[in-house]
Order: C-alpha cells, then sequence, then structure tokens
C-alpha cells in the first residue's frame, strides 16, 4: 500500500523483492471503502489515509518503483474518476506505470475504461471471479491488457476462508483460451510456498501476492528479510509478480 510514511524505504524494499524473483510490483492506492479488501490491507489503507496519502504520493512512488521493476498500480475506480480517467491515466503512465487493476469495475462498465487506457498506453487489467462462467472467463480474458488477474476465491483478500476450496485448473484453461498470449495470474489467499504451489498447478502463469506481504512488512521490513521470505515462495517453481 502507498503510504508516504515508507518512502524513505521504499527503493530498498522494491530491489529487494526483486533479487528475491518478484516480476513486477502492485502499488495499492488507499481506498476509504475498500470491499475487496481484508482486515490487512484495510489497515494498511487506514494508515496511509491517516498520514495524509494523496494521488501526488502515488505518481512520487511509481517513478521511483517502476526504475526497478514494471509497475501496476490497484485501486479503487472512484479515486480514478475524481481524478478523470484521461488525465488520470495518463499521470499514471507519465509516471512509468505500466497497468491498472481495479476491483470494483465490471466487465460491462470497462468500456470507456478501456478506450482511456488504450489511448493512454496504459495496461487495464480486469478481475474474475472463482464463480464465473466459462463465457465470461474468456470475454473477462479478451478484454484484459497486460495479464489476467484470476481470484482464487470468494471473499476479500487475506480473510479466512468461508468457503470450500475451488477448483481453478477449468477458469485458467478458459482464460488462456479466451486470450491465449495473456497471462494468468492468480491472487487473493497466496501466501507461502504451499498456496503458491498449489496456484500454479492449476497452469497459472504467476501468482500475486498482497496480504501475506503487508504483514511481513509489519513484522520486518528490514530488505534482507524480506529478500529471504519472498525467495521462500518463490522456489514454488515460478516467481510471483
Amino acid at each position: 500500500m502507498v503510504d508516504r510514511a515508507r518512502f524513505s524505504r521504499l527503493g530498498p524494499t522494491v530491489t529487494a523483492l526483486k533479487e528475491a524473483g518478484a516480476h513486477a510490483l502492485e502499488l495499492g492506492f488507499p481506498f476509504s471503502d475498500p470491499i475487496a479488501d481484508g482486515p490487512v490491507l484495510e489497515a494498511a489503507a487506514n494508515a496511509a489515509l491517516r498520514h495524509g496519502t494523496t494521488w501526488n504520493d502515488l505518481l512520487r512512488a511509481a517513478r521511483i518503483t517502476s526504475r526497478i521493476v514494471p509497475t501496476a498500480v490497484m485501486t479503487y475506480a472512484n479515486p480514478v474518476l475524481r481524478r478523470g480517467l484521461e488525465r488520470g491515466m495518463g499521470e499514471l503512465v507519465a509516471a512509468g506505470v505500466s497497468g491498472l487493476i481495479v476491483p470494483d469495475l465490471s466487465l460491462e462498465e470497462s468500456v470507456p475504461w478501456r478506450r482511456a487506457a488504450r489511448r493512454s498506453g496504459l495496461s487495464l487489467v480486469l478481475l474474475a471471479a472463482p464463480g464465473a462462467s466459462a463465457d465470461r472467463i474468456r470475454s473477462i480474458a479478451r478484454a484484459s491488457r497486460g495479464f489476467f488477474y484470476l481470484v482464487s476465491r470468494y471473499g476479500t483478500t487475506g480473510a479466512a476462508r468461508e468457503h470450500g476450496p475451488v477448483d481453478l485448473a477449468p477458469l485458467v484453461r478458459e482464460a488462456h483460451r479466451g486470450a491465449p498470449r495473456l497471462p494468468v495470474l492468480i491472487g487473493f489467499g497466496v501466501r507461502d510456498r504451499a498456496s503458491a504451489t498449489r496456484a500454479l498447478a492449476t497452469g497459472a502463469d504467476g501468482v500475486v501476492i498482497g496480504t501475506a506481504l503487508e504483514e511481513q512488512l509489519e513484522r520486518d521490513p528490514r530488505p534482507t528479510s524480506l529478500r529471504h521470505w519472498l525467495e521462500a515462495i518463490a522456489r514454488s517453481g515460478s516467481a510471483p509478480a
């Protein structure tokens, strides 16, 4: 989560993650009503807002991180709409951002966003829920750019699982069928080597780790500790996003 209180260690943190095997970085921009975030990321967003984190802080952070690894921004629709689609996306691209992930943006509402993203040169990443039909999975894959984000379970990020495990392999196959050249990444609930291994066993091309990284940053933010922590997960067979 972007937080101006962490700027002093942002560069070394991202460098350590890259050295451990991260292919890209997802910067979360705080929002007051994060409907997809569990308690850990919600608390991080609230802390960032208390510290006065602004859109300009996001751009500042992106200019730092994008020089180290490809960087995507994850935020909700309202902050981008308030900035203006064209203006906001243009500013993100100018700061070095490669992709934009908007959890509360549906396929049906994404048309003007996709047009603005194409004009700005930004990859708009759409999310697919585990209960989506095969047709919808393929449609979301075809509409996505950068990568296809498959949510691994029902509920919010980092929360205790309330439903049984979901068989993601058929969903991964449908996403690959809809957009054969688009990488499929699995997120929500990937937090350690075992969960990353299970995700990759579905045929996915990579994983997204958010809550577990935030927890590690709270436990021990030192670059050496971060590198060792992520290296253990990356040994599952593929580096995380």
